[in-house]
């Protein structure tokens, strides 16, 4: 009675060893499924058509992942794998490089989705690696010449002419709109 009772338990566990293997087998073929997604919302590519506009020497890449932006600094293993799972699922709207594909600025398109604290915690990990973030708002997008101004600054002789303007009674720097520079 004990030899089939032996017998018995060993089939068992063989049996659910092989429905273990079976089923991990089955998985690393798959390849799951999947949807195309919309790769930017009407709005972010109507935005996007208006940084072509005002930056054609530069490059614009939507929709970037921080971690192709960041690294984390840490020596510490621990930290640095922490913090790079902070930002593994975050991107940015846009980052504009120049020809040599050197970063200038990260653009955000703010809209009612966006939290102050989280984007401010964003702009310092990217203040941090040197690279300035330039928001605009959705609702009230700039033209143009005023997206150009606020990422490139003021061209040479935009400055020369508000130089040669007496004091306080010139136009008002792109810096200082309320497009929202941060």
């Amino acid at each position: 009675m004990k030899i089939i009772f032996v017998i018995v338990v060993l089939a068992v566990l063989l049996a659910g060893l092989l429905a273990v293997q079976l089923k991990t087998a089955k998985g690393k073929g798959r390849t799951g499924a999947y949807r195309r997604r919309k790769f930017m919302t009407d709005n972010e590519e109507e935005f996007f058509g208006r940084l072509v506009v005002a930056l054609p020497e530069h490059y614009i890449f939507p929709q970037v992942a921080m971690s192709a932006l960041l690294d984390p600094a840490s020596s510490d293993r621990r930290t640095a794998y922490g913090d790079r799972l902070r930002i593994a699922q975050q991107r940015v709207d846009y980052v504009v490089c120049t020809r040599r594909c050197e970063v200038v600025a990260v653009v955000e398109l703010d809209d009612k989705t966006h939290s102050r604290a989280k984007d401010e915690l964003r702009d310092a990990r990217l203040e941090q690696a040197g690279i300035r973030t330039v928001r605009f708002q959705a609702r009230n997008k700039p033209k143009v010449e005023a997206i150009r101004a606020m990422i490139l600054g003021p061209t040479v002789t935009e400055a020369g002419k508000a130089a040669a303007e007496p004091t306080g009674q010139g136009a008002v720097p792109a810096s200082a709109t309320p497009l929202t520079q941060q």
